[in-house]
């Protein structure tokens, strides 16, 4: 194991009680994995997947079973596919196909009152940086509820003499000598040829001066090291020697290196419906059962989990464009037509559309210290557009049924949606931490994947049901997002 990833795990380390709980969590889903592995067809590949995936689903899987023994049958008999079978099946076939996992994390709750814990990490003692306590924050400042390093002064109390030069006004001056280490303002002490003080600074930077300096003497102060001693009326001394602090260890403070405090935060999902709606005809069923010899349940499954499945993804990538355009991340433009009037200028272009995808990479590493492009999304024309690229292949394509990936560029997975869903220009980039599931853009939180209303008969002839998955998700971090628009795409 390599040096980072030994610092890595030593900064994200959770503690005793939660790794705990993770690793009960999954060895439970372990056993259900080979529980649902052995039933006949549902089990299928299921144990090809990857470990993370067979643990959701096999959890999904027996959330839903669970949810069936609570009714009866004359619940679910009357519907066209709502047998405990085939809502199996259904959860089976949606879910795997699904691209939202692939883009953010889906993460199969075991009960309604199940959480998700993620890292915050706050940095405090520069002022360069996000100290907000929420992802993507202006810098406002903290909550209530959460604790960060004081940015009260810590600094050593040395001090040193400064100088006092002119005669009316006094100039006091504190660059000199220990000075250049840097000079710390408050405390200074402004001393007369009498010995006694005749002026003496406050922690906030505001004066007592003594009566000894007249009425209406006063201070002012550049900013910096400089002080204008003005002596008011019937002063019976003047000043002869000043002193002032200094920092002679200034890294104590982080002023070069900053700190950062890796916070453990838990969100409890909220369970809530997604809800779909399905119908077909009794001329449906009779043509299929009669004329075509397919199975009406069949065909009506495998629909309506292709329904489900875009149903689930389109969903996910509105609630990301939505926190894309709110983050305050500033779109990256590309101009696809750069260099017109060139020949083969077009295909030439398109290879410098890494260069905008690094820069939206850098927008989200200047903003958060980390972060990068590690998945697309895109309307029709821009996805299009990148097959151009010399570095575009079609590992992990899948059939083109509601959002589907259709390969990788640079070995970052590429995703295309209808442009109803992201513009027909536009590349939505997200971040998603592969070594550590809760760092990511959005959860998702899935209680029990389908419940089914059962089929009502209309006067019409033609009957109806409702699908609903429970569960919740939350943004854990806006400015994981970024947003590229393609300009002059040829055929738009």
């Amino acid at each position: 194991m390599g040096i980072r990833s030994r610092m890595t795990e030593d900064a994200m380390k959770l503690d005793e009680a939660t790794i705990m709980a993770l690793n009960e969590r999954d060895a439970r889903a372990d056993r259900l994995v080979e529980k649902w592995s052995r039933v006949p067809e549902i089990g299928s590949g299921l144990k090809a997947m990857n470990d993370r995936k067979a643990r959701n689903l096999a959890v999904m899987l027996e959330n839903q079973a669970r949810h069936f023994t609570k009714l009866s049958e004359t619940q679910y008999s009357s519907s066209f596919a709502a047998t405990p079978e085939n809502m199996i099946r259904l959860v089976r076939l949606a879910y795997p196909n699904s691209i939202r996992d692939k883009i953010f994390t889906d993460f199969a709750m075991e009960t309604a009152k199940d959480s998700i814990k993620y890292i915050k990490p706050i940095y405090t003692n520069n002022g360069n940086i996000n100290r907000s306590d929420l992802f993507g924050g202006a810098g406002t400042g903290f909550s209530g509820d959460v604790t960060y390093e004081s940015t009260q002064s810590r600094f050593p109390t040395e001090m040193a003499n400064g100088v006092i030069t002119g005669g009316g006004p006094y100039t006091v001056t504190f660059s000199a000598g220990e000075f250049s280490l840097g000079y710390i303002p408050g405390y200074g002490i402004i001393y007369g040829t009498s010995g006694d003080p005749m002026a003496i600074e406050g922690k906030s930077g505001a004066w007592t001066i003594a009566p000894s300096a007249g009425t209406g003497a006063t201070i002012t102060f550049n900013g910096t090291n400089v002080y204008t001693f003005t002596l008011g009326a019937g002063s019976t001394d003047v000043p002869a020697n000043a002193i002032g602090r200094y920092n002679s260890e200034p890294d104590l403070t982080g002023t070069y290196l900053g700190e950062v405090e890796l916070q453990m935060t838990d969100y409890q999902f909220k369970v809530r419906p997604l809800t779909l709606g399905v119908s077909w005809t009794t001329l449906s069923e009779l043509v299929l059962d009669s004329t075509v010899g397919v199975s009406t349940e069949e065909v009506l499954m495998d629909s309506a989990g292709q329904e489900i499945k875009k149903a689930l993804d389109f969903h996910a990538i509105k609630i990301a464009m939505a926190a894309a355009k709110t983050n305050g991340m500033a779109t990256v433009n590309f101009d696809a037509e750069a260099g017109a009037g060139t020949d083969d200028s077009y295909i030439h272009t398109a290879q410098t559309i890494s260069q905008a995808i690094e820069r939206v990479g850098d927008n989200m590493y200047n903003k958060l210290n980390r972060g990068g492009v590690s998945r697309i999304v895109g309307g029709p024309a821009a996805v299009t557009y990148l097959r151009l690229n010399a570095g575009f292949d079609t590992t992990g394509a899948q059939p083109r049924i509601g959002g589907y990936q259709v390969g990788e560029l640079y070995n970052v997975p590429v995703f295309k949606v209808p442009n109803t869903i992201i513009d027909d220009d536009t590349l939505l980039c997200v971040w998603k931490n592969e070594n550590n599931e809760a760092d990511v853009s959005v959860a998702f939180g899935t209680l029990v994947p389908f419940f089914s209303t059962g089929a009502l008969q209309r006067k019409h002839f033609y009957k109806e049901a409702g699908l609903a998955s429970f569960g919740d998700h939350v943004v854990l971090n806006n400015s994981y997002f970024g947003m590229i628009k393609v300009n002059n795409i040829r055929g738009l």
